[in-house]
């Protein structure tokens, strides 16, 4: 996204950009102080405060879209900072070696990015639900929104004609995508950006709840009080216009498998992100925004803790099992629900320690 001047219009709001952060304690004076500072190019300090959330966005009511400055002031500035060695290891994802495990000519494929190396997918993507489904993974198919957490504003927009021109170029006419910001870049920031998108882009969880609606009869009602991690990278997703969005997939889903979402605080608008984007140089402020998310969930009754991204599921899920909630992948709990094997252990992102 592109931060939008013309819509920033501090007559006509109270500063909710980051007012409403979860992460600073900022009143209307303040945010708008701070905004007004970046909008003239210069330092303020929501730069160093910010943990990359993307939050902004969309709290701000006339669709302004702040995070975008706020992101571009970080890397021109250099107040956010991100360690050189965890960047290269995170770049790597998006130099993968490229590779297509074909399946079912008539079924969709299964974008998994550059996760490949990090992800088990052999044991991950098992079973009734992905049966058939070709796979797609490697570094042309990265969608490499991961690097505004590292302050690089500017690499995945510029990248997004070649993704979706190698997407294209696989020759499938659906691709589901496991990482959500890949499909929030290939459905509304290709649609900003005026490119043409050839084949169907599918976000994994409609694929799920789709799944799950024709083949209820496998279902086992799991009976679980649940909470759910939101991924930051939803508030790139398109919302509010359409007939469904990410929370009506999540909440028939959670429904089709016997689960109740318990109320708390840290849901849907006011959700709080992971915070790896200052794990790896703020680590104890990070530890304490997990805790303080986790604590809601647990103490509004969940017994399990639900993660969709698999980089939250990697910073979240030995907290999460210490506070007594059982860390789970979305994909896990389906697999759970229909009596398959779960994946066990190991450092792979995406994998939840039981």
């Amino acid at each position: 996204m592109v931060f939008d001047l013309r819509r920033c219009d501090f007559r006509k709001c109270k500063g909710e950009c980051l007012a409403m952060c979860q992460f600073v304690d900022y009143d209307e004076q303040q945010a708008k102080a701070d905004m007004a500072k970046l909008i003239h190019q210069q330092p303020a300090d929501i730069l160093a405060k910010c943990v990359t959330c993307y939050g902004c966005n969309e709290y701000c009511p006339l669709g302004a879209n702040p995070w975008d400055l706020i992101n571009q002031m970080q890397q021109k500035t250099g107040l956010y900072i991100y360690p050189e060695k965890a960047k290269q290891t995170a770049l790597g994802w998006a130099a993968k070696e490229d590779r297509i495990i074909k399946g079912d000519p008539n079924k969709p494929a299964l974008s998994i990015g550059g996760f490949a190396d990090a992800l088990p997918y052999e044991k991950v993507f098992k079973g009734k639900l992905f049966n058939g489904l070709s796979l797609i993974m490697g570094g042309s198919y990265c969608c490499r929104a991961p690097e505004t957490h590292m302050c690089d504003a500017n690499s995945c927009l510029e990248n997004l004609p070649s993704l979706i021109k190698n997407l294209s170029d696989t020759g499938f006419r659906e691709i589901i995508f496991y990482h959500d910001a890949c499909w929030g870049f290939v459905t509304a920031e290709a649609l900003s950006m005026m490119l043409e998108v050839p084949f169907k882009a599918t976000h994994l969880m409609e694929y799920i709840r789709n799944w799950l609606l024709e083949h209820k009869d496998l279902i086992t009602p799991l009976n679980l009080k649940v909470a759910y991690q939101r991924p930051c990278t939803t508030r790139y997703n398109p919302h509010g216009e359409l007939k469904e969005d990410f929370y009506d997939w999540v909440e028939q889903t959670f429904e089709l498998l016997g689960c109740e979402i318990v109320e708390r605080k840290y849901q849907k608008l006011n959700s709080m992100c992971c915070n790896s984007g200052i794990f790896p140089t703020q680590h104890d402020r990070a530890m304490d925004n997990v805790s303080l998310n986790l604590q809601d969930a647990k103490d509004a009754g969940a017994e399990v803790y639900v993660m969709f991204c698999p980089i939250c599921t990697a910073v979240m899920r030995g907290t999460s099992k210490q506070m007594g909630m059982e860390p789970y992948h979305i994909i896990m709990l389906v697999q759970k629900a229909l009596g398959e094997e779960i994946p066990i252990g190991g450092a792979g992102i995406g994998v939840p320690v039981h």
